[in-house]
């Protein structure tokens, strides 16, 4: 039996007696809503799921270089050094608060092998 929680980076999988497993799931429903795949034919596409789409829609170039950044074990200090782009400006396109120009799409993509596309993605409006 394979239990997901509908949050980012949380799947787990269970071995043992089924009573002890039904009441962990009990208890965790309480907080979580939890979508229990007991077999492969009961699991859903990740990318048709509601909760892709809403954290799709949070992403922009700056959350890109946040996930490259940690893949690759490196400080925003050391990226700054190796690219040229001064430190704050590297925190601030990490959180959103400056746009990623061409110039330092392309040097962001020659550091991490990447196109320089995937770091000019602009955030999607907010919606009120």
């Amino acid at each position: 039996m394979l239990a997901v929680a509908k949050t980012p980076h949380i799947e787990f999988s269970f071995k043992g007696p089924k009573d002890a497993l039904i009441d962990i799931l009990e208890h965790l429903k309480g907080d979580y809503p939890i979508h229990v795949v007991e077999s492969e034919s009961d699991a859903r596409e990740w990318a048709s799921t509601d909760l892709h789409k809403k954290i799709q829609s949070r992403m922009h170039g700056g959350s890109y270089l946040r996930i490259d950044l940690f893949k690759a074990g490196i400080s925003q200090k050391a990226l700054a050094d190796a690219t040229g782009i001064p430190q704050p400006h590297i925190s601030q396109m990490i959180s959103g608060k400056r746009p990623i120009n061409a110039e330092n799409a392309q040097k962001l993509a020659k550091h991490f092998h990447r196109a320089a596309s995937r770091y000019r993605v602009l955030p999607a409006p907010s919606q009120a």
